[in-house]
This record gives C-alpha cells, sequence and structure tokens, in this order.
C-alpha cells in the first residue's frame, strides 16, 4: 500500500487580489512552481530562573511570519504574476486574444502598491494543507546559464497570515497549463546602450554566454496593536530601497573587454539594458510571438574572471538605478494570451 503524501501530488493554486491585504479569494491558477509554505510561529521559551535544570514555563509567541520560497521555469503567461506580485499591482493588459500586453513600470519616487497572492498549498492528505493570504513577493530572480535553456526562476513570497485545515476548502478543478510557452535563454539578446533614448537598440551579439537578473524590494512586515489581533497577522508591508541585480557572462570580445575596462571610469557611465526574448511560437490566431522585455538603467560594479569549459570568460555584475530621462529604473513587458489574473 503506498504511503500517503505525495511529493508530485504538491501544488500551489494562486487567487490574485488586486485591492485588500485582509481578505482571500478564490485560486484561478495553479503555479509551476516548487517548494513549501512555511509557518513559523516563533515559540519562545523564556529564559528566566525558575528552580530547575529544564524548561518549566510553557513557551509565548513572537511574531508569525509565513513565508515560501518558490523555484521552477519561466513561462509567458506566468510572469504578469511575478510582476503583479514583485513590482506593482494594478495592472491590466491592453490588447486583444491575439496579444495582451501587460506593461509594469516601477515608480521610484512614488511608491507603488503591490497585488496580494491567496496561496493554496498541499498534498494528496486532504486532511491537511495550508492557505496563505495577502502575499507579495520579497525578491525574484530569473537567469539563464550556457546551454540557453528556460530561464529559471526564483522567488520568495511573504505572507500576511496562513490557516491550517482541510484541502476541501481549496479552489476545485483548476488544472495546470500542460503545454506552457517557456521564455528561452536562446530566444533572448541582450541590449546595452550608452543613452537613454538609444535603449533597445544595440544588441551584444556573439558575446552573451549567460546571464542572471535579480530584483529585491527589502521589505518590512507591520503589525498594529489594535486588541484583536490575536495571530500576529500583518496589517501592511513597508517598502525598503528596491535592489535591482543584473550579472553577464560574456565571452572575450572586443565589445566585452572594452565594456569591462569601463569599471574605473570617472564619472561612472550609465548604461541602458533591455533583455528581450521573442519567442518562436506565435499566439494564436494572429501574427504577434510571446514575448518579453525587461529594461532598466545601470551601473557597472565589479568585474570577474571565469571560465566556461576551455575558454576564459568575462564577468560583470550591474547595479540598477533610477534616470530621470527615462523616468523609470525598470520596465517591463510581456505579450502573452493572458487576459487577466
Amino acid at each position: 500500500m503506498p504511503i500517503a503524501g505525495f511529493i508530485r501530488f504538491r501544488k500551489h493554486q494562486w487567487g490574485i487580489n488586486q485591492t485588500s491585504i485582509t481578505s482571500n479569494v478564490a485560486a484561478t491558477k495553479v503555479m509551476p512552481y516548487r517548494g513549501p509554505l512555511k509557518y513559523e510561529p516563533n515559540r519562545t521559551l523564556p529564559d528566566v530562573d525558575t528552580g530547575s535544570l529544564d524548561p518549566i514555563l510553557a513557551p509565548f509567541f513572537g511574531a508569525v511570519q509565513v513565508s515560501s520560497s518558490l523555484t521552477g521555469k519561466a513561462a509567458f503567461d506566468d510572469l504578469p504574476y511575478l510582476y503583479a506580485l514583485g513590482i506593482k499591482g494594478g495592472v491590466t493588459p491592453t490588447g486583444s486574444a491575439t496579444g495582451r500586453i501587460w506593461t509594469y513600470q516601477a515608480a521610484s519616487l512614488t511608491a507603488d502598491a503591490f497585488d496580494y497572492v491567496t496561496d493554496q498549498w498541499g498534498d494528496d492528505v486532504t486532511y491537511d494543507g495550508i492557505t496563505a493570504g495577502g502575499g507579495i513577493i520579497n525578491d525574484f530572480s530569473f537567469a539563464f546559464d550556457a546551454d540557453l535553456s528556460a530561464f529559471d526562476v526564483t522567488a520568495n513570497l511573504l505572507y500576511a497570515r496562513a490557516a491550517f485545515g482541510s484541502n476541501a476548502g481549496f479552489t476545485g478543478g483548476l488544472t495546470i497549463d500542460a503545454s506552457p510557452e517557456w521564455v528561452y535563454g536562446a530566444h533572448t539578446v541582450v541590449y546595452m546602450d550608452t543613452v537613454a533614448g538609444a535603449i533597445g537598440t544595440s544588441p551584444l551579439l556573439s558575446t552573451v554566454h549567460a546571464m542572471s537578473f535579480s530584483v529585491n524590494n527589502n521589505i518590512d512586515q507591520k503589525r498594529f496593536a489594535n486588541g484583536s489581533n490575536q495571530n500576529w497577522e500583518l496589517q501592511g508591508f513597508g517598502r525598503g530601497p528596491r535592489e535591482i541585480e543584473f550579472k553577464l557572462t560574456l565571452a572575450k570580445t572586443v565589445q566585452s573587454v572594452s565594456e569591462a575596462q569601463t569599471l574605473d571610469d570617472i564619472p561612472v557611465p550609465t548604461r541602458y539594458f533591455d533583455i528581450k526574448t521573442t519567442s518562436t511560437e506565435i499566439i494564436p490566431g494572429g501574427s504577434t510571438p510571446f514575448s518579453n522585455s525587461i529594461r532598466f538603467p545601470a551601473y557597472l560594479v565589479a568585474r570577474d574572471d571565469g571560465e566556461l569549459e576551455n575558454n576564459s570568460t568575462i564577468e560583470l555584475t550591474y547595479r540598477g538605478k533610477y534616470d530621470a530621462t527615462l523616468a523609470y529604473a525598470l520596465r517591463c513587458v510581456v505579450t502573452n494570451t493572458l487576459a487577466s489574473l
């Protein structure tokens, strides 16, 4: 007889609430990610003297922490969920069924609100499930290596609350997309320009072996002593300094060596990047391909020397910045088939 609790029966079901951190919503999508929901009540034994070598007093609660660390692969129809929870909320697409365009331009001089996720997680043991609500993404990343395969995704989420119980309360009838349109390194071009007005025009050709891109929101969690906060639920999140980091692994070319040698330039030059992925898959009913564009200005902050099999590589690290000419620090545009979150 098989032992219940199969890892492969685990799944995350997400529903998006664009207005409220305090209300859970029904799930609408099974996400293709792996990683458990973690509930940490922070029970702590009092560090006091009680006339015993062993603890006597019951532990007290600290601030409850609910989180998840997810990994997976990037698909075009999933990207708006990551951007809504990790960049800004309240976005709806333009376009039509032959190409939905989702635009996420992060505010720097004001603070965007996030959308909030309700996350239903469990396995085949139907009496053991957990529902977390009011979730946002603290940090996320995309990467591909020298095999130019589908982008790796990592996402670390923080939630306002969680409840254990039966999977019977989960939204039923949801199935995962069995044929997603993957975001491939092989379909990606990195553009690097020296002026804002030219962003997205100068490709790094026959140069880029691998790359990683990450956004860290440095979120803190806020609770209020309102007398009714029995479960230490969050009432809000505080935005910290956003950290955008971009790492390139480059072949030694005239272009890459020249760029690496700007590391000691004064003043420090700004580079304008566009990580543009254009799929070979066409959105049904039209002629528009699936695509994703990540645009941002950045400073070069570090150079390392690496190896890729028999060849030397140059590894450059950039940090994102706000640019007054572009009027943004980060702009992501996805074209896909997703009509709503």
